[in-house]
């Protein structure tokens, strides 16, 4: 990697191949990694699997994350989705893993957040009486399922996966050895981690703080870090804003 590349601290658990980090790498920018948070398996099994092998009795599948998707299939023994299922996501990439998974045409919304797919959501049904199933993060958010169970759905919640913090010393290791210019935070509670682990001093003096969505932004300002967000919640996006915050930077 090329010396003067701005250093971009990547909260994400993925290593620097992966997605978000090869976006940077496009754009000209160095991840460094800082994974703040690791993924343990679901603390209810038994919920997700009779979920997961039930969704025939669904009418819609909604999810927030491609590691939602792999969990349910795992669930699912490895049976595609049901063909009449259908299915919306937060994000081009978690559609992608559910038409891997045997879905047609996820629903996603044109911009980020919960309040675009909840939009999208409201448009493309007739509510009352409609069997959903959402799994999700321990923690994850539940403004869609809250939307959805005003407009009359039959919503079931199921947790597909939990996070937890890592130990404080080692976020703190790798935020020493990053030494960056800018940081992409991935998720509010990657926010909280890494907020508890440092302090939001350090935040203060990069160049830039990007969220990976507004949810994110709005727990990072809740903790008093200054981010911004993409119009759109994927990576390419992340990218193309810290690549045109840091040349701004960089011409001053």
């Amino acid at each position: 990697m090329s010396a003067n590349r701005r250093r971009v601290l990547v909260t994400r658990d993925e290593s620097l191949d992966g997605p978000l980090s090869s976006a940077l790498l496009r754009r000209g920018l160095q991840p460094v990694a800082c994974s703040v948070l690791s993924h343990v398996a679901s603390p209810e099994p038994e919920a997700l699997v009779r979920a997961a092998r039930s969704l025939e009795d669904y009418q819609w599948l909604i999810v927030a994350s491609q590691r939602a998707v792999a969990a349910l299939m795992v669930a699912r023994g490895g049976r595609p989705l049901p063909p009449t299922l259908r299915t919306a996501a937060v994000g081009e990439r978690t559609a992608g893993s559910l038409v891997a998974a045997g879905a047609a045409l996820p629903l996603t919304a044109a911009s980020a957040g919960s309040a675009a797919l909840i939009a999208a959501l409201a448009r493309a049904d007739h509510w009352p009486g409609r069997r959903v199933l959402v799994p999700r993060a321990a923690e994850g958010g539940r403004e869609v399922v809250d939307a959805l169970r005003q407009r009359g759905a039959s919503v079931e919640e199921v947790v597909a996966y939990a996070t937890v913090p890592r130990p404080r010393d080692e976020i703190v290791a790798a935020w020493e050895a990053a030494r960056p210019d800018a940081a992409v935070v991935a998720s509010p509670s990657a926010a909280r981690a890494l907020v508890r682990a440092i302090g939001a001093e350090p935040l203060h003096r990069l160049a830039r703080v990007v969220a990976i969505g507004p949810t994110t932004a709005m727990q990072l300002e809740a903790l008093g870090v200054l981010a911004v967000a993409p119009a759109r919640a994927d990576f390419d996006a992340v990218a193309a804003l810290l690549s045109g915050a840091l040349a701004q930077v960089v011409q001053r």
